[in-house]
């Protein structure tokens, strides 16, 4: 098997747990408000716009995971790096979903001052903001428990939560 291959298989099985924490973590999110705000005539996301934002927080992960700076923490306590990656993630998934808004706008009005002024204008700014808050608190948690299984071992923590 070709190196580039391996590499890329590599890249899938380390994003897979985010993908799919992320695919519940959306679904959830999606049913507890979308019941809610389904009384407003709202819908948050359809299924598929669910997978894509999971696979969109997947690959969101995998480039920031590549960023060379990324572990300039590592031999501090854990909370240092968890923080850290979170903020990092969170930053870059902000400025993902604001470039998505902007191309969308950009094909829509042939002008980019024009695509930023309608974003500025027509933005649901509480809801962006809601999920933006809730996308750092699932980071969070998924960070914290990645860390600490790279940091324990995933071995000792199987054996913790299942016995032998």
């Amino acid at each position: 098997m070709g190196r580039i291959l391996k590499k890329i298989l590599e890249e899938i099985r380390r994003i897979i747990p985010a993908v799919i924490y992320f695919f519940f973590a959306f679904c959830l999110f999606n049913i507890t408000f979308g019941m809610w705000l389904k009384e407003m005539g709202l819908r948050i996301w359809s299924f598929t716009g669910i997978i894509v934002a999971a696979l969109i927080v997947g690959k969101v992960m995998m480039i920031v995971d590549n960023i060379p700076f990324l572990n300039i923490f590592s031999g501090k306590p854990l909370i240092y790096t968890t923080l850290w990656k979170c903020f990092m993630y969170t930053f870059v998934s902000f400025f993902i979903r604001l470039v998505e808004s902007m191309i969308t706008l950009v094909r829509k009005y042939n002008d980019i001052n024009a695509a930023w002024s309608h974003l500025m204008e027509g933005m649901l700014w509480p809801r962006f903001w809601t999920i933006q808050i809730w996308v750092f608190v699932l980071f969070l948690i998924f960070v914290v428990n990645r860390e600490l299984i790279k940091s324990v071992g995933w071995e000792r923590i199987r054996k913790m939560f299942f016995g032998r």
